[in-house]
């Protein structure tokens, strides 16, 4: 230690003999450390607008109000301080802060890596070159000290109180003025939940049309009973006026093999799209030939498969940001854009030819990318902001349970609050799909209980309404049955419109996932 020591007393006194240097190794470290500032800065202040221009409150947002104003006070003072006075302490251990995390982010943004340089040679510069001894007395400097981290630690709890206390009181409460359309899902395959049979007996459709509800058949395009039951359920519906919809999803999970490295390719992409279009095909040459009562609307599944699912969620639970750069990073490269447009755009001509309207059904990430009109996460889902264009009709797969497995815990009704919000503001022909209503166990043997009480499912809905979400898609039809009895649809319907309002509190989880994904979008011009 005492070599270091004279080393860096040496250092100091041949660059002070040379004016010029020292000058310039001065406001070096300041720009950098001012530089520093900004970003973090920029990064958490774009969060925060992003937030609002998607329609979220303002409110959402004050925790990381709360963390940014000890930010916009703490550090001009310490930089401040070296520039006058070249303190070093606080500033040297706010650079090697900075260069842990530039040096992790820059797995995903590579521009990062020009600031993770100037970061090294500013902390090496500011160990020879800055003042790390208190000046004046010792006695003196330390009252400071003291009444600096008290000053700090009052104003940094102010982000975990405002978290705590917005999680235990509602944030939000809206009012339903047009009840919504309620669409329920009625799986013909296994899926995130094995399959469960159920017949579309005369009585069992009759309380769907008496209720006042819609159905969605969700067929796995590669399953040949899928289709079986698939007609069945078109025979039965054909001698009814019930309205009803088809959702079509490619085995994704069988494309991406069981332990994806990526989140998407440009093979498994086109590979879905071309799927879709079979599928597309079948039903109109094959399935509503001869029908009456054909569907209103053909939804193109391109969600991330389980398997996905999980590997984004486990990096961004465990706050792994050298897992989470790279899998993104990788994925988000390994989609080529003109490929994946072209691909979309033939499936689109072909729903158009086919006279029934289509849409997709997408992840929540893909609203949180499309701000600034680029296409970064949206990429891991097979689109661009210009083939999304293309498309009018789009569900947006808000799934509770799947949110809550993979998160560890309920999240809340804040999810359905946040998303909704920014759903109902881009276009009345956008619609949420909720979570499984029912306490189910899903394919991986996890019991689901977040919907386990018809209220906590009318609550939801009631928010989605109440943020002006005009369709709602509820999972599933066998599994409400099989929780609340042969009454259940009747019993849902009665809960439903019983409730004038949602209310909801605050889960911060939801809130920073989304965060995540603004956060790539501000910085998307030195991804590189």
């Amino acid at each position: 230690m005492s070599q270091l020591l004279e080393a860096r007393r040496s250092v100091r006194r041949r660059v002070k003999s040379l004016p010029k240097y020292d000058i310039f190794l001065h406001r070096f470290i300041t720009v950098v450390l001012t530089v520093n500032m900004v970003l973090i800065l920029y990064a958490l202040i774009s969060v925060t607008f992003g937030m609002t221009l998607n329609g979220v409150n303002f409110v959402d947002s004050l925790p990381l109000a709360f963390y940014i104003l000890p930010m916009m006070i703490i550090l001009p003072i310490m930089i401040r301080a070296y520039y006058l006075g070249r303190t070093a302490a606080w500033n040297f251990v706010f650079l090697m802060i900075c260069t842990v995390f530039f040096g992790m982010l820059s797995l995903l943004v590579r521009g990062f890596i020009i600031c993770l340089a100037f970061n090294i040679i500013a902390a090496v510069a500011l160990f020879f070159m800055g003042r790390f001894r208190p000046e004046g007395k010792l006695r003196a400097a330390g009252k400071k000290v003291i009444a600096y981290f008290i000053f700090v630690n009052l104003l940094g709890l102010a982000f975990p109180i405002s978290t705590i206390l917005m999680g235990q009181n509602p944030i939000a409460t809206t009012t339903v003025i047009d009840s919504p359309q309620i669409k329920i899902s009625v799986p013909l395959a296994d899926f995130d939940y094995p399959y469960q049979n159920i017949t579309p007996t005369p009585q069992l459709l009759s309380d769907v049309l008496d209720n006042n509800f819609l159905l969605d058949l969700h067929v796995l395009e590669n399953d040949p009973l899928s289709w079986t039951r698939l007609r069945t359920w078109l025979v039965a519906l054909n001698d009814t006026a019930i309205g009803y919809s088809i959702t079509l999803t490619a085995d994704r999970a069988q494309l991406a093999g069981e332990d994806p490295q990526t989140l998407a390719t440009t093979d498994l992409i086109e590979d879905v799209y071309e799927s879709h279009g079979a599928a597309l095909n079948q039903i109109m040459n094959v399935e509503i030939i001869d029908t009456i009562n054909a569907p209103y609307l053909v939804l193109f599944d391109m969600t991330l498969s389980g398997g996905e699912w999980r590997e984004l969620m486990l990096r961004t639970r465990n706050l792994d940001l050298i897992g989470f750069g790279g899998l993104m990073r990788t994925s988000i490269y390994s989609v080529d854009i003109p490929r994946i447009e072209n691909a979309s755009t033939i499936l689109r001509y072909a729903a158009s030819a086919s006279g029934i309207p289509a849409g997709l059904l997408v992840d929540t990430f893909v609203i949180d990318d499309m701000l600034d009109g680029d296409s970064i996460a949206m990429r891991l889902c097979g689109l661009t902001s210009t083939s999304l264009q293309q498309w009018q009709m789009l569900s947006v797969s808000c799934s509770r349970s799947r949110f809550s497995f993979e998160m560890r815990g309920d999240v809340g009704e804040y999810l359905v609050h946040s998303y909704s919000s920014s759903v109902a503001s881009r276009s009345s022909y956008w619609s949420l799909r909720l979570g499984e209503v029912g306490n189910s166990t899903d394919v991986l043997d996890r019991t689901d209980s977040v919907y386990d009480d018809l209220v906590v499912v009318a609550n939801d809905i009631a928010l989605a309404a109440g943020n002006g979400v005009e369709q709602v898609t509820l999972e599933s039809l066998p599994s409400l049955l099989s929780a609340f009895g042969d009454n259940a649809l009747s019993s849902l319907r009665s809960v439903i419109d019983g409730t004038e309002q949602g209310i909801a509190t605050y889960t911060f989880r939801i809130y920073a996932f989304r965060a995540v994904f603004l956060a790539i979008d501000a910085f998307d011009l030195i991804m590189l």
